[in-house]
C-alpha cells in the first residue's frame, strides 16, 4: 500500500490517441467512457483540429501546440524527425521518461526517420524525444495488440507518460466509411479495451486523457474542414476535484494542457485557454 501510494503522488499520464475517431461516434459508441462522465469520474469535451485535418499534421500539432504552417508538417509524407519543442523532448528535459505504443509515424516524428522496421520496431533508453517505443507499421494492426503493447512498457519501464495510439477506426473508416459497421465495430472495441485497462490505471493513481487525431466521413476520407472531419471527443478522467473543461478546445492547446497535467513547464510556442484546468 505505501509504495501504491508513493506512485500514485507522482504526476503519471495516459494519453490513449485514437485514430479516426470523430466527436459524434465516439459519444454513442463509447458506452465505457460515456458511463464514465455520467458517473462523474471523466469529464468531456471536444476538441477542432487543425487544418488540413490528417494524421500526420494532427500530430505534430498535438505535441507541439503548434499549426501546421508553424511546425512545417502540413502533409502525411515527411519522414523526418520534428525539430521543434515537443511534450516527449520536454519530458525527457525534466528528468522524466515517455513511452509510445502507436504507429511508425510517430516514431518519425518524435524519435528518428525515416523508419526502419528492424531498427526501429522496438526502442529503448532513446536520450531526447521518445524514451520507449513499441511501433507498429501494418494499419491493420490490431488494436488489442497496440493496448498490450503500451500495457507491458508501462509494467517494464514505469514511463510518466504513456501513449497510446491504435489504428482500427481509422483503418475501418477509409475502407468501409464512417457510416459502416466495421467503423462502428472498430469504435466498441476500443471501448471494450479501455474497460479492461482503465479501471485498472485509475486506481493506480493515473489521469487518462482520451482523444483522436480528426474525423471520418462516410467516404473514407478526411483532411478537410467540415465537422464530421475536425471534430474530435476529448475525455479526461482523473481523481482530481473541482475538474472543468471547456465545451471546445484547439488541438493547438493540447500539447501545454499536457504538460501541465505532468508538472512541466510547457515552452511558449504551447499555449492553452485559462477555462482549460
Amino acid at each position: 500500500m505505501k509504495e501504491m501510494q508513493q506512485q500514485s503522488a507522482r504526476s503519471r499520464l495516459i494519453f490513449v490517441l485514437i485514430d479516426g475517431l470523430r466527436d459524434d461516434v465516439a459519444k454513442s459508441r463509447l458506452g465505457f467512457v460515456e458511463g464514465l462522465v455520467d458517473e462523474g469520474i471523466a469529464w468531456r469535451s471536444q476538441v477542432q483540429s487543425v487544418l488540413p485535418s490528417l494524421s500526420r499534421p494532427c500530430y505534430a500539432s498535438i505535441f507541439t501546440g503548434m499549426t501546421p504552417m508553424k511546425h512545417g508538417i502540413t502533409t502525411n509524407d515527411n519522414t523526418q524527425r520534428l525539430t521543434h519543442d515537443n511534450v516527449f523532448d520536454l519530458v525527457a528535459e525534466s528528468g522524466g521518461t515517455s513511452a509510445v505504443a502507436g504507429y511508425h509515424w510517430m516514431s518519425e516524428l518524435f524519435s528518428r526517420g525515416p523508419f526502419d522496421y528492424l531498427r526501429d520496431r522496438e526502442q529503448e533508453n532513446n536520450a531526447s524525444g521518445i524514451t520507449y517505443g513499441r511501433f507498429y507499421f501494418e494499419d491493420a494492426y490490431p488494436d488489442s495488440h497496440v493496448f498490450v503493447d503500451a500495457e507491458k512498457l508501462r509494467q517494464s519501464f514505469d514511463p510518466d507518460l504513456l501513449v497510446i495510439h491504435p489504428m482500427g477506426c481509422d483503418d475501418a473508416g477509409h475502407k468501409n466509411g464512417a457510416s459502416s459497421k466495421e467503423y462502428a465495430a472498430g469504435a466498441a472495441k476500443i471501448d471494450y479495451l479501455l474497460s479492461r485497462f482503465l479501471p485498472m490505471w485509475l486506481m493506480l493513481g493515473y489521469q487518462i486523457v482520451i482523444t483522436a487525431d480528426h474525423g471520418m466521413d462516410d467516404f473514407g476520407v478526411h483532411g478537410g474542414t467540415y465537422d464530421e472531419v475536425t471534430k474530435t471527443p476529448l475525455y479526461f478522467v482523473s481523481q482530481r476535484d473541482g475538474m472543468t473543461l471547456p465545451g471546445t478546445i484547439q488541438q493547438t492547446e493540447i500539447a501545454a494542457w499536457l504538460c501541465r497535467l505532468l508538472g512541466i513547464k510547457p515552452v511558449d510556442s504551447m499555449t492553452f485557454s485559462q477555462n482549460l484546468q
